[in-house]
């Protein structure tokens, strides 16, 4: 196993072409990896996850929350192993802000969002408190065995939190919206299986093929690690929210929850810096603090629109789709005066 390990990890971060229509193809094909193997993952895990007896409520905000996260936490790991840290800690860091800016920003602005009163609105201060906890590990721009331990210990008081918290969810009408969020089971538990592996594999070799070209491609445009890092990743890494969101809006529908959102900026706090640093030890010193305060600022707005009517919604959706776009924008000057 370590041989396999090492023999993967040993080969060069990037492409060996610096065709741009095959970096291209390559990237691409790395989203769509990542996409449907996100899919997969969450149908698999939540189909056997169903077997076990755990509740629906549980599903939601873990299974289905971290599922839709898991692109984020295999480009992590990959870039952890290949010595990458700007990449494996800004993808977690960028990840947080794109999810909040970008995909609860938009949906704000388009459609209504939907969060269940009891359990999400408890979970809003937990996400502050997660991103105020990796700031402050992030201070010296490392993180070592110790940080990576804290973070995944907190990863499971939070899941035995939710736990807890399910139980006393007593809104029939809540319970059954959350029902209806969730994927079909599936006709089997070997099928599950199948599904749940199958979507590792593929999320395994998205991740692989994703920051390769996306390394390459920033090579070839002269873009800046923090601009890579926190910008150019997250938001491929982001597709499955981003397809979710689109696909919904093609559709018709009405909702997005919300939660499942915030569970996700959750894990990538605290699921994928933690896993990552525990793989191996990063540091990233492209990664700064004006990054880790938006992403802190960004989890701050989560409070009031939890608590805002459509209209206010909306205008906190447009505020955080044009801090975003500042914030962009930013990196850009970053990328730009790196080469200098």
């Amino acid at each position: 196993m370590n041989l396999f390990l090492a023999a993967v990890f040993s080969n060069p971060i990037g492409l060996d072409t610096r065709d741009p229509w095959q970096v291209l193809v390559i990237l691409v094909a790395g989203i769509l990896l990542q996409v449907y193997g996100a899919r997969l993952l969450v149908e698999g895990a939540t189909g056997i996850a169903r077997r076990m007896g755990i509740p629906d409520l549980v599903m939601g905000s873990t299974v289905v929350a971290f599922g839709v996260s898991a692109p984020e936490l295999f480009v992590s790991l990959w870039a952890a192993g290949k010595g990458q840290g700007d990449i494996a800690v800004g993808n977690a860091v960028g990840g947080v802000t794109a999810n909040i800016c970008l995909i609860l920003g938009l949906s704000a602005l388009t459609r209504p969002l939907r969060f269940r009163p009891q359990l999400f609105q408890a979970e809003a201060p937990i996400l502050v408190a997660a991103a105020a906890l990796v700031a402050y590990l992030l201070r010296n721009s490392w993180v070592g065995r110790f940080e990576a331990c804290l973070l995944v210990f907190a990863l499971a008081v939070y899941a035995v939190f939710v736990w807890f918290s399910s139980q006393v969810e007593a809104d029939s009408r809540v319970i059954y919206r959350m029902e209806q969020d969730l994927p079909p089971a599936g006709p089997s538990k070997w099928v599950e299986l199948v599904q749940l592996f199958g979507g590792m594999v593929l999320l395994f070799a998205g991740s692989r093929y994703l920051v390769k070209s996306a390394v390459t491609g920033a090579e070839m445009l002269g873009i800046s690690q923090a601009g890579l890092a926190l910008a150019v990743i997250p938001l491929a890494t982001s597709a499955p929210e981003l397809f979710a969101v689109g696909s919904a809006l093609v559709r018709g529908e009405k909702n997005l929850p919300g939660g499942i959102v915030i569970g996700g900026c959750i894990f990538n706090c605290l699921g994928v810096l933690g896993l990552a640093g525990l793989f191996r030890p990063v540091l990233a010193p492209n990664v700064n603090q004006l990054d880790l305060a938006v992403m802190l600022l960004a989890t701050f707005v989560v409070l009031p629109l939890l608590r805002a009517d459509e209209k206010q919604r909306r205008s906190i959706g447009v505020a955080l789709l044009v801090g975003y776009g500042l914030y962009l924008s930013h990196l850009l000057g970053r990328s730009l005066s790196s080469q200098l």
